[in-house]
Parts: structure tokens; C-alpha cells; sequence
């Protein structure tokens, strides 16, 4: 008819594109950190994962906390779909969902299928981010429980990095991750420095680190390595983006 929409229109304030990014209902993080990174003509536009706020004591709570995630996952991509995006964050770090190997795979290859679209995955994009800057020894930060920690830790060493160091600090909650002090965030990563790293590493997209990171890349004089900011650099340049910017830190300057 000649009233329907063309299959893709123009979006109008995203003429460069348009960008999903899913994160849990919990994350109050993924979003203030990834908008302050939009380029312009590029748009977010996001969905959320339900998941409870459950108390978070042990591995085995944690299991349960995810696989609620896990199950909403689809649902939350559905609700992209109607937006057209051309690329998709997932705002989670899959092998803490689901696995690494295969069963990770297997998650990014559906949901994929599903939005319809190309799309990026917070520990891929650390990858990325370490190959860019020629990383290959690192301090490693997590909020997770200590699973969640190994899990973060077998994915880089099965990438063939070296965790010199790293940091478990088993935040009691999903969105009990958000509220951490800032202060004790820094004071983690002078813990976590040494001269063996290369690099600091964080993982878990809820934890508020953006800022600590850039203030940390300056003091120490060396990369410092944030979850979010490297996914939504990683995503951006798979899309065809390469716009740099002097003010979000090494990743973004250089590569």
C-alpha cells in the first residue's frame, strides 16, 4: 500500500546510526556511561533485561540471579526490534551469563538471529581493546563473586593474556554493583597496580568505572581499561565509526 513505510527509513536524529543496547533492569550503569560516548548523528536506543534485585551471598546465588537473566534476554532484544538498529550491545558479560566457549557463542549467534543485526559483546570488546593498545599482561577488577571472577579470568587466558593480578569484590547484589564508592573503586585499583601490568582490566557493566578509569589512565600511565566505554568503542567501530576523541581516555584517542 502506498501509506506503508519504506522497510528502512532514515532515522532522523540517527543518520549515522542507530545503536541497541540491552542491559538487566539492575544496571543503572550501562546507560549514563554509554550516552555520554554517543557520537553525533548516532542514536541508543535501549531495552531492559527483567531480573530481581536478589541478595547475591554466594556462587550459587549468583547462578540463580543470572539464569533469570538469561531468560528475559530474548524478550528484551523483541522489544529492540521495532526500532530497526543497526548494531546491538549486549550490556552483560555472556560468559558470566551463560558460559564461555560454545554455550557464549551459541547467546551472541541467537541474538543476533533475533534483533536481525550485527552484535557486541562486552568481553569480546575487551579483546578488542587490549589487541588495539598491543596488551598482553593485565591486573583484572570484577564486582562478581568469585565464579564470576574465573570465568572473566579463563576468557582472557584462553585469548592468550596473562592476568597478573586481579580482584574479586563480591558485591552482595545486582544492583548492589551500581552503588559502590567511588572511593573504593580507586583504592582497588592502586591495589590492583603493579609493575608486572600492562594494563587494568574491568569487568561487570553495572560497576560505575568510566570516570575512575580516566582518572586512573592519567595518574598511572597506563591504560586503564573500562567495560562499558570499550564495548561501545568496540561496537561503534564494527559499525563503521571511527570518530576519536581526546576526552574518553587512551582507547578512544588512538584506536
Amino acid at each position: 500500500m502506498d501509506d506503508e513505510p519504506p522497510l528502512n527509513p532514515t532515522n532522523s536524529l540517527g543518520l549515522r546510526l542507530v545503536m541497541g543496547v540491552v542491559a538487566p533492569a539492575t544496571n543503572t550503569t550501562v546507560q549514563p556511561e554509554m550516552e555520554a560516548l554517543r557520537p553525533e548523528g548516532v542514536i541508543n536506543a535501549h531495552a531492559r533485561i527483567p531480573n530481581p534485585d536478589w541478595l547475591v551471598a554466594t556462587d550459587a546465588d549468583a547462578a540463580s540471579a543470572r539464569a533469570a537473566m538469561v531468560a528475559g534476554l530474548g524478550a528484551a532484544l523483541d522489544t529492540l526490534v521495532p526500532a530497526r538498529p543497526d548494531h546491538v550491545i549486549l550490556g552483560v558479560m555472556v560468559e558470566n551469563f551463560v558460559g564461555d566457549g560454545e554455550a557464549g557463542a551459541k547467546l551472541l549467534a541467537d541474538a543476533s538471529a533475533r534483533v536481525g543485526c550485527p552484535v557486541t559483546a562486552t568481553t569480546h570488546a575487551i579483546l578488542a581493546a587490549l589487541a588495539a593498545l598491543d596488551i598482553r599482561r593485565i591486573a583484572l577488577l570484577s564486582p562478581f563473586m568469585p565464579e564470576g571472577e574465573r570465568a572473566a579470568r579463563r576468557f582472557l587466558e584462553a585469548a592468550g593474556h596473562e592476568v597478573v593480578r586481579s580482584h574479586a569484590m563480591a558485591i552482595p547484589g545486582p544492583a548492589a554493583i551500581a552503588r559502590v564508592p567511588l572511593m573504593r573503586l580507586r583504592e582497588a585499583v592502586r591495589e590492583l597496580d603493579c609493575p608486572e601490568a600492562e594494563a587494568i582490566v574491568q569487568v561487570g557493566t553495572n560497576l560505575p568505572f568510566a570516570g575512575v578509569a580516566l582518572e586512573a589512565e592519567t595518574a598511572l600511565g597506563k591504560p586503564v581499561i573500562a567495560s562499558n566505554p570499550a564495548t561501545y568503542w568496540h561496537a561503534l567501530r564494527r559499525a563503521g565509526i571511527d570518530d576519536r576523541r581526546s576526552d574518553a581516555g587512551r582507547l578512544f584517542r588512538s584506536a
